[in-house]
């Protein structure tokens, strides 16, 4: 799995699903710690589903994508299988578009920096008393520039139909994560 930065600069990038505003944000946003680059260098990862993205793509507010979250699939890995990769990683405490953002490359800091009861919440909203719960219920997990697919380990579908697909698909190359079933994941 390559960055976005990787993916476009060799026109391997076939759909945007977020929006491009964000994303243009995210290839000049810094990133100040472990090799450095933009947000854009990395493979991002969120901590929970129903992620802030998610709701916009199910509210049809991205207007570069319309296909609904029925095709999107979770990839779902976990620091400790991305660490024996040698995989470079870097975690942020909010959406990593926003100049408020902060970076550590040191994975010591994840209960710091991750609001894991906001992870946990149904509901994140902004709020009179919190302002700032969107944007840390986007807190990213970053791998720079690529990890391997042996970190994958497990693929989560909406639909019985995409399961079904997404078992073929990885049959077919003899990948093994575990593909699940997972509605509840989704809006």
């Amino acid at each position: 799995m390559w960055c976005d930065t990787v993916m476009q600069e060799n026109g391997l990038l076939e759909t945007e699903v977020g929006h491009r505003g964000v994303k243009e944000r995210r290839r000049s946003r810094p990133v100040d710690v472990g090799p450095g680059g933009v947000t854009a260098d990395y493979v991002p990862f969120y901590y929970a589903p129903r992620s802030p993205m998610m709701y916009v793509i199910n509210q049809g507010k991205v207007d570069e994508y319309q296909e609904g979250l029925d095709p999107l699939v979770y990839l779902v890995t976990t620091p400790e299988a991305l660490s024996v990769t040698g995989c470079e990683m870097v975690v942020s405490d909010g959406n990593c578009a926003n100049a408020i953002t902060e970076f550590s490359a040191d994975l010591d800091t994840l209960d710091e920096m991750v609001d894991w009861e906001l992870m946990e919440a149904t509901w994140w909203n902004n709020t009179d008393e919190d302002g700032d719960r969107m944007r840390r219920r986007a807190a990213e997990f970053l791998v720079h520039q690529h990890l391997p697919w042996s970190a994958i380990q497990r693929v989560a579908t909406r639909t019985e139909s995409i399961l079904e697909r997404a078992q073929t698909i990885l049959d077919s190359h003899r990948a093994t994560p575990q593909v699940e079933l997972c509605p509840n994941w989704y809006y």
